[in-house]
């Protein structure tokens, strides 16, 4: 009989991964004090008591030239934690999301017996259905975090639990959303109050080298055209992004906060947003924004023939139309995306409208408590897996 701890690893590729396993970690020791906890995280996973065998920053790469750049490093970081779980005898793997490195991980260890239980779903639905079938051969149970990923993941077959969607925690009826709609309409609706410009460059080198040249343009066109209205800007700077190194490269009169977004939000007029959950967070807080999206072009090449859905903004994606406008590659430049920010102040109807939307956005985003729910779902799930002999070689 074995009286060790159970052994938990989460596995996370990005900065929102890395707040959501700190969540999972916090909401799993509340449940079960004794657990092990270790992972591939980050700076937040570390705060939560997580035993870091690697940082996610190694590996986190977007686009198909950078990836292939990166793929030695990939390679050998996969190597380090597929050896790590099978001689720490890790008794569950969590993945989250970040499919593309995380899935070799999971069917490694699922392979050896390791349940694997995975948080948020591959957006399979997007892009790659076929993939599903070899997926499903992976995880034992696969958490859900849009409303429409119930039903498609669990007609092919998969063992499927519906978490909502885990900014609800930070957005959910604990957030003020209807008070800061008013503070925020009062102040677009007055000429004489200070506007403040909230610019969320993204989290990932790529994202920043792309978009930080842009929306610095942006701000500055901005400021010419509100003909003499103050205009304050708050840089966010991601976990894992240097504030000193952004505000180097951004060099105009602004403010750069590291504070979570549901604390910087309710600040926040307009929004100019990398693709990505930034976006979503805006449009849940009630912010409107323009998003944006910019990469090279060979990657952009290759997500257009592989993309099967209309939109990028994930608020557009669960909505199923434009609630907020996307700025692609050429459209992702200074002109338009001045204009386009200018229309929300000089059109309050469509305020309104996104409004609306974004109440709708988050009854279908689900309730807070997320992780708490997660957490006990990965507790009560000790389903083994089938050992395959023919992987025990590393």
């Amino acid at each position: 009989m074995n009286n060790n701890p159970r052994h938990i690893f989460i596995s996370c590729g990005e900065a929102s991964g890395d707040r959501y396993g700190a969540a999972l970690a916090a909401a799993l020791r509340s449940l079960s004090p004794e657990v092990r906890i270790s992972g591939m995280g980050g700076p937040e996973m570390a705060k939560a008591g997580v035993e870091i065998i690697q940082s996610y920053e190694d590996v986190s790469v977007m686009g198909f030239s950078e990836v292939f750049k990166a793929l030695p490093d990939i390679y050998r970081i996969r190597g380090k934690l597929n050896r790590f779980i099978n001689d720490e005898k890790v008794d569950q793997l969590v993945p989250i999301d970040f499919p593309g490195f995380n899935g070799q991980i999971a069917g490694k260890a699922k392979s050896r017996g390791v349940n694997v239980f995975w948080l948020v779903a591959p957006q399979h639905w997007a892009w790659g259905g076929w993939r599903t079938s070899s997926f499903k051969g992976k995880v034992n149970r696969l958490g859900t975090i849009l409303p429409f990923e119930e039903e498609y993941f669990a007609s092919r077959g998969l063992n499927v639990f519906p978490m909502g969607h885990p900014l609800m925690d930070d957005y959910g009826e604990n957030f003020s959303f209807e008070q800061n709609v008013s503070r925020r309409e009062k102040v677009l609706s007055d000429r004489r109050t200070p506007i403040t410009i909230g610019v969320f460059p993204g989290s990932r080198k790529q994202e920043l080298k792309h978009l930080l040249p842009v929306l610095k343009v942006t701000c500055q066109a901005l400021v010419g055209h509100l003909e003499g209205r103050e205009a304050k800007f708050l840089v966010s700077a991601a976990p894992g992004v240097d504030p000193i190194d952004l505000a180097e490269t951004f060099d105009i009169a602004a403010d750069i906060s590291q504070l979570p977004l549901c604390e910087v939000l309710p600040r926040i007029d307009l929004g100019l947003v990398c693709s990505g959950t930034a976006s979503l967070e805006n449009a849940l807080a009630g912010v409107p924004h323009e998003l944006i999206y910019k990469t090279g072009n060979f990657n952009h090449w290759m997500g257009k023939r592989l993309v099967k859905t209309s939109h990028i903004g994930l608020s557009n994606i669960i909505m199923g139309e434009e609630i907020i406008r996307e700025h692609l590659q050429e459209s992702a430049a200074p002109l338009p995306l001045s204009r386009d920010l200018l229309r929300w102040i000089a059109r309050p109807n469509e305020r309104d409208s996104f409004y609306k939307s974004a109440r709708k956005l988050r009854s279908l985003c689900g309730e807070s408590g997320v992780w708490q729910r997660s957490a006990q779902a990965i507790l009560n799930n000790t389903e083994p897996a089938a050992v395959n002999e023919s992987d025990l070689e590393f």
